[in-house]
């Protein structure tokens, strides 16, 4: 489920121009190497919390900039941001539960 995330966030940035490529993507809005999503589809593997946490404070932080300007096409991009960042955010919270929320670790 996360790596949908991942992708739908990617495809949202191209959308809007704000980057050309899944390796832009990788290495500028999660912080990690140019092929992470391609090794994760290789793996079939989630994405791990740092990645999803990154994209999000990204999202968060062109979210706040975009803000500032009055044209409605970035307001709109504003609020497709905040959108994608609570994905992200969602996600991660998903991934903690699946650790947690055993019967050993919730003490039961």
């Amino acid at each position: 489920m996360s790596i949908r995330v991942l992708e739908n966030v990617c495809a949202e940035l191209k959308e809007c121009n704000a980057i050309t490529s899944n390796r832009e993507f990788c290495v500028s809005w999660l912080a990690k190497d140019e092929s992470y999503l391609r090794v994760l589809r290789h793996h079939q593997t989630q994405p791990s919390a740092d990645a999803l946490a990154n994209c999000a404070s990204k999202l968060a932080y062109y979210s706040h900039h975009l803000g500032k300007s009055e044209k409605p096409e970035h307001q709109e991009w504003v609020k497709r941001f905040k959108e994608l960042r609570d994905q992200c955010l969602h996600a991660m919270d998903q991934q903690a539960k699946i650790k947690w929320m055993t019967p050993e670790r919730m003490g039961l």
